[in-house]
C-alpha cells in the first residue's frame, strides 16, 4: 500500500510532464509525413492517436522511428524530469522479434543520472515484455565464475535431446522466481525430476535451472546489451502478485507497459496506477516535486536568485582570486550552492505546501508514520530517533581535505579509537599557515582533535539518546550500527583535547589517511605513524560550536574573508 495519495503522486511525477518523444519504427516523422518515402509503410492512425493525446494534455511532442535517435538524445542532450519517452518495443525492421536497440536504450536510461519515465508501447504480450526487460536490466543475477565451470562442464556431459527436455521443462513460475532472486523452489519440481533422472547430484540444480533461465533470455538478444547486463542492487517490479498493470523500476527507470491494442488513450491511467503500485517513498517523491518546481521556477527566480550587479561581482572575484585549481573548484561548488539555496528560497512556498500536504500524522504516533512511510517496518523507536540525531548533527564525508567537524578513527589492537577535528577550516586550507612551527612541519600539518569515547551498548546507548539535548554526544552510523560518540565528559564537561600530525597537508583519499599520534613511552612523549579512517562529519553549524566550545575560536568571524590588495 502506498503511503502517498494517488492525487499527490500524479501531481509529482504526471502534472509537471511538458514534452512527449514517440520512437516507434512503424511511425513517421513529421518530415515523412510531409513528404512520405517511396514504399515505406507507416501507421498513420496509431501515431495520429497517440499524438492527438499528448496534445490534449498540453505536451510537445516528437516523433522518431530511429532507434538511435533516442539513443543519441539520452546520451547528448538527455530526457529531463518533465519528459515522456513511448517507447516501441521492437524498433529494427529487418528483425521484428528482437527488442534489443529498445532494452540498450532502456539500460542507459537507468544508469542516467536523472529520472526517466517510459511508457513502453507495444504489440507483444506485456508479461512476456516484463519479463524481458527485468531480465536485461539485471533481474536474476548472474551465475559465480566456479559454478559457471561446473555447470559448462555439466551442460558438456549431457546428450543434445537430454539437455532440450530439461531445459523445455522450465516453466513460467520458475522464471519469475529467478528474476526475482528466490530459489526455484517447488516450481522447477518437474525439472528436478529431469535431472535427478540424468544423475545430476542435487547440489547442481539450482545453478543448472539459473543457467536455463538465463538462456531462456539470452538467446535471442544481441552480444553489447547483455554485456551491458549487470546484477541490479535494486530492482522493483510487478511480476506475481495481484498487479493490475506491468511496471519496473531500476536505477533512474521507472517504466509501464502498455499494450497497443488498448489504444493511447490508457497511457496515462497505466502509468498513473503503476505508480501507485509502485509505492514510491515520501521522500523520493519530494525529491521528485522539487526537482519539477526548480524546472518551473524559470527566469523571474532566476532575476531573484542573481541579486545585484555589485553581489555578482562579489561572487566572481571569489571565484578568480583563486589560486590553485583545487581553490577553483571549490569556490565553484560553494557558489552553486548559494545560488541554488537562493533558487529554493525563491520557490519554497510551492513546495513547503506539498511537502505538508504529504507528510503528516493523521491522529497517529510519530515514529509509527516515520517507520511506515519509510518502509522501515523492522526499526526499533530507539534505532528511528539514532536516525533523527544523525540527521540533525552529522553527515557522511566525501571531500578530499581535512576541515572542522571530520571524525574519524584509528584500530589499534582490535579497538577503534575516534576523533574529531576542532581546528579552525581556514587553517587547514592547504597553503595556509605557511610560516613559523606549521611551516617548520610542512607538509606535516598539526591539527587539535577531540578523543571521543564511543558507545554501542544498546542500554548505554538508550541512555545517550534520552539524555540527546543535553548535547554531549555525537550520534553517526558506522559499520552498520547505530553509535553514540561522547565528547565531553558527562561529569567534568571536558573535552579531551589532543594534537595531531597529519600526512600530506591533511589530504584525504577514500576516506582514509594518515599521520602521527603523540603519546607516552617509557615515561618520555613519543610519536608515532597511525592511518586514519574518516567515518563522518558534522553538520557546520555543530562543527562551529564545537570549535567555539573548544577554544579555537581565535577571534576570527569567518573563514574564506579575502584580504583587499595594497596595490
Amino acid at each position: 500500500m502506498s503511503n502517498v495519495s494517488a492525487d499527490m503522486l500524479k501531481e509529482a511525477f504526471i502534472e509537471p510532464i511538458r514534452f512527449a518523444l514517440l520512437v516507434d519504427d512503424e511511425f513517421p516523422t513529421y518530415l515523412e509525413m510531409i513528404n512520405p518515402p517511396e514504399g515505406r509503410r507507416f501507421e498513420f492512425a496509431r501515431a495520429g492517436e497517440i499524438f492527438e493525446f499528448c496534445r490534449r494534455r498540453g505536451w510537445l511532442c516528437d516523433v522518431d522511428n530511429v532507434a538511435a535517435v533516442a539513443m543519441q538524445f539520452e546520451r547528448e542532450k538527455s530526457l529531463n524530469q518533465s519528459d515522456l519517452l513511448i517507447l516501441d518495443y521492437h524498433l529494427d525492421p529487418g528483425r521484428p522479434d528482437d527488442p534489443s536497440k529498445s532494452i540498450s536504450i532502456l539500460q542507459d536510461l537507468a544508469n542516467s543520472d536523472h529520472f526517466n519515465l517510459v511508457v513502453i508501447y507495444t504489440s507483444a504480450e506485456p508479461c512476456r515484455v516484463l519479463r524481458e526487460v527485468v531480465f536485461c536490466l539485471g533481474g536474476g543475477g548472474s551465475l559465480s565464475a566456479q559454478e559457471q565451470e561446473t555447470v559448462i562442464q555439466t551442460v558438456e556431459d549431457m546428450e543434445e535431446p537430454d539437455y532440450a527436455e530439461a531445459a523445455s521443462a522450465l516453466s513460467l513460475e520458475t522464471i519469475e522466481n529467478y528474476l526475482l532472486g528466490r530459489r526455484p523452489n517447488g516450481s522447477a519440481n518437474e525439472l528436478r525430476a529431469i535431472l535427478t533422472r540424468l544423475q545430476i547430484h542435487p547440489r547442481m540444480h539450482n545453478s543448472l535451472i539459473n543457467s536455463f533461465c538465463y538462456e531462456y533470455f539470452s538467446k535471442d538478444l544481441e552480444g553489447e546489451v547483455l554485456a551491458r547486463r549487470s546484477s541490479a542492487e535494486k530492482i522493483e517490479v510487478s511480476l506475481g502478485g495481484e498487479a493490475n498493470c506491468k511496471w519496473v523500476s531500476q536505477g533512474n527507470l521507472f517504466a509501464v507497459i502498455v499494450n497497443k491494442s488498448e489504444g493511447a488513450s490508457v497511457i496515462e491511467e497505466r502509468l498513473h496506477q503503476a505508480l501507485i503500485e509502485w509505492a514510491p517513498s515520501p521522500l523520493r517523491v519530494l525529491m521528485v516535486h522539487a526537482r519539477a518546481s526548480l524546472e518551473r521556477a524559470g527566469t523571474i527566480s532566476d532575476e531573484k536568485v542573481l541579486d545585484t550587479p555589485r553581489r555578482q561581482a562579489g561572487w566572481l572575484l571569489r571565484i578568480l582570486l583563486a589560486r590553485n585549481d583545487e581553490e577553483t573548484k571549490r569556490y565553484m561548488q560553494e557558489l552553486y550552492g548559494r545560488l541554488f539555496e537562493r533558487l529554493v528560497s525563491s520557490i519554497e512556498s510551492e513546495m513547503v505546501s506539498f511537502g505538508t500536504r504529504l507528510i503528516n500524522l493523521n491522529g497517529e504516533e510519530p515514529v509509527a508514520v516515520a517507520t511506515r512511510m519509510s518502509c522501515a517496518a523492522n526499526l526499533t523507536r530507539e534505532q528511528a530517533y539514532h536516525a533523527l540525531n544523525e540527521h540533525l548533527c552529522s553527515d557522511n564525508y566525501k571531500k578530499l581535505v581535512m576541515t572542522t567537524g571530520v571524525v574519524f578513527r584509528t584500530i589499534k589492537e582490535s579497538v577503534y579509537y575516534y576523533w574529531l577535528c576542532v581546528s579552525p577550516a581556514c587553517d587547514l586550507v592547504p597553503g595556509q599557515n605557511s610560516s613559523g612551527w606549521d611551516g617548520d612541519l610542512h607538509p606535516f600539518r598539526p591539527i587539535s582533535a577531540v578523543r571521543l569515547a564511543p558507545v554501542k551498548n544498546i542500554i548505554a546507548l538508550t541512555d545517550k539518546l534520552q539524555n540527546a539535548e543535553k548535547g554531549r554526544n555525537i550520534f553517526i552510523y558506522v559499520d552498520d550500527e547505530p553509535v553514540a560518540l561522547e565528547v565531553a565528559n558527562e561529569e567534568s564537561r571536558k573535552m579531551r583535547i589532543e594534537v595531531l600530525l597529519l600526512a600530506n597537508e591533511g589530504a584525504v583519499i577514500d576516506s582514509r589517511f594518515s599521520g602521527f599520534s603523540i603519546s607516552q613511552l617509557k615515561g618520555v612523549p613519543s610519536v608515532q605513524s597511525v592511518d586514519f579512517e574518516v567515518v563522518g562529519v558534522l553538520r557546520a553549524d555543530y562543527a562551529n560550536k564545537l570549535l567555539a566550545d573548544s577554544g579555537h575560536q581565535r577571534s576570527r568571524i569567518g573563514v574564506d574573508f579575502v584580504n583587499l590588495p595594497t596595490h
